[in-house]
């Protein structure tokens, strides 16, 4: 099953002490796929995260024994190998959810019809995980299921706010009552703000929601602002070190809105299209809810 360079040599992975295998050998695909029906099927899981390096790409491959017409036929058939793997899964359970998290790295646009849920992939920051969710809501349109990845990778290990903001997901790793990593323990001040923000995801579900990428850009507007439409009222999230301004709640329809902190349960007064700023003063971020009054 071995993909092999043109002088035969394996394809080392590192960080997983493994070599990579043709995705274009039907050898390979049939194994992946009884591993996947007996995890799904007869083990009862209810869904893979795949991990790992050079998930995305595979060299071309000169093993002779494949068979291959031309080497670049392992390349071309890494995106029906994770089809394969997709629908083994869905055959199996048909509500089973496939992750796929090319370890530190972008997605590879032609792998991701075969995935339900596409994790913020080891993200070194939590302007990653914001960035990363604004991409895969681009390239994957309306009811995408994005998670930021687990939070304790996120700035301060805490900032659920970043994956909250932009309806994705919320992810966590943790244990309890005790190590082996002291840094993933869940103590009790860390449960109250887990229970916090859990409990305002249940709520309001911001992944099943539209997320309105078109009304900011990145770039150029200040403060940092994404916004999530659940029917008409649109769920806003503003990021940045310090803020002491006004911002503008793009989007609004018509009529007026009454405007709120969901997280601090504050009054934000009300708002219309035609005067739609409102003073805020927030360190890191500031939600904000504008639900349509009648």
């Amino acid at each position: 099953m071995l993909l092999l360079d043109r002088d035969g040599n394996k394809q080392e992975v590192t960080w997983w002490d493994a070599y990579t295998l043709c995705p274009a050998y039907q050898p390979t695909v049939d194994y992946f796929v009884g591993q996947v029906k007996k995890f799904i099927g007869d083990w009862g899981y209810e869904g893979l995260k795949i991990d790992g390096q050079h998930l995305n790409g595979v060299t071309p491959c000169y093993n002779p024994a494949h068979g291959h017409a031309r080497p670049e036929e392992s390349t071309e058939g890494l995106a029906q190998f994770w089809r394969a793997v997709y629908e083994a899964a869905h055959e199996a359970n048909r509500n089973a959810v496939i992750e796929l998290c090319p370890c530190g790295t972008a997605f590879a646009f032609h792998n991701l019809p075969y995935i339900d849920q596409y994790p913020g992939s080891d993200p070194t920051s939590s302007y990653q995980v914001r960035t990363k969710g604004k991409t895969m809501k681009a390239l994957m349109g309306h009811g995408a299921s994005y998670a930021g990845d687990h939070v304790e990778l996120s700035d301060n290990g805490n900032d659920f706010a970043s994956s909250y903001g932009v309806g994705a997901v919320l992810s966590t790793k943790f244990t309890y009552p005790a190590g082996p990593d002291d840094e993933n323990v869940l103590t009790p001040e860390k449960e109250a703000i887990w229970r916090k923000w859990v409990s305002l995801y249940s709520q309001n579900m911001l992944p099943t929601g539209e997320y309105r990428g078109e009304l900011y850009d990145i770039g150029f507007d200040k403060p940092e602002a994404h916004v999530v439409a659940k029917e008409k009222t649109l769920h806003y999230a503003f990021y940045a070190d310090q803020w002491n301004g006004t911002v503008e709640l793009r989007g609004l329809g018509r009529g007026r809105y009454r405007v709120t902190d969901p997280f601090n349960g504050v009054s934000l007064g009300t708002v219309d299209a035609k005067r739609n700023t409102v003073k805020l003063t927030f360190e890191k971020f500031q939600l904000v809810v504008a639900e349509p009054i009648g």
